[in-house]
């Protein structure tokens, strides 16, 4: 989060409220009428008859979930910005990556296992035959790795920070959604 970001500023049901913004550093407290937006964005690569998925390990200087690893990129969504170019600045800002906007491929929005007042927006992207010429310029994060999408579940398990792992619906959505665009597969 930098500081002259300003969050967008939800309704309980997910609208916009217009001209308003959340301009606090932490997470509206669960229980208030007040709720913030975030996406995040798993890459994926075909990589012979499978699949691969990336991940970012956060730096360790970081405050939430220093050394964890956690989806390709993500963020809060500013004010005035829609999830789709939040995820395509927060793309840019953490990874170094370089999102073209009508190719990222929305797949849900939850409730944040984390605080129930955050709105969480998903997207996959496809990097299949891309550079992995990835950077870290704002030292959010210290690395990142391709994972086999049939070791996924065994990594989130064992390496990747809690909102992910504890996560049971977003993580068995995302899955899905992998096998239908990366994998050309239904369950």
């Amino acid at each position: 989060m930098h500081d002259t970001e300003s969050w967008g500023l939800y309704s309980q049901n997910g609208e916009v409220v217009k001209n308003e913004a959340y301009d606090k550093k932490e997470n509206p407290p669960e229980g208030t009428k007040e709720y913030v937006g975030a996406s995040d964005l798993w890459l994926y690569r075909r990589v012979g008859d499978g699949a691969e998925i990336l991940f970012q390990k956060r730096s360790i200087h970081v405050s939430r979930s220093p050394g964890l690893w956690d989806v390709s990129a993500g963020g809060h969504i500013n004010s005035g910005e829609t999830p789709a170019e939040a995820m395509v600045r927060e793309a840019s800002e953490e990874i170094g990556a370089t999102i073209e906007i009508d190719k990222l491929e929305y797949i849900f929005t939850v409730l944040s296992v984390d605080s129930k007042n955050i709105f969480n927006h998903y997207f996959l992207y496809d990097w299949t035959d891309r550079s992995d010429d990835f950077t870290f310029d704002d030292q959010e994060v210290s690395e990142v790795k391709w994972v086999p999408f049939s070791e996924f579940d065994d990594f989130v398990d064992n390496n990747a920070k809690p909102s992910i792992k504890n996560s049971k619906h977003a993580r068995e959505l995302t899955k899905i959604f992998i096998r239908r665009k990366a994998l050309k597969r239904d369950l």
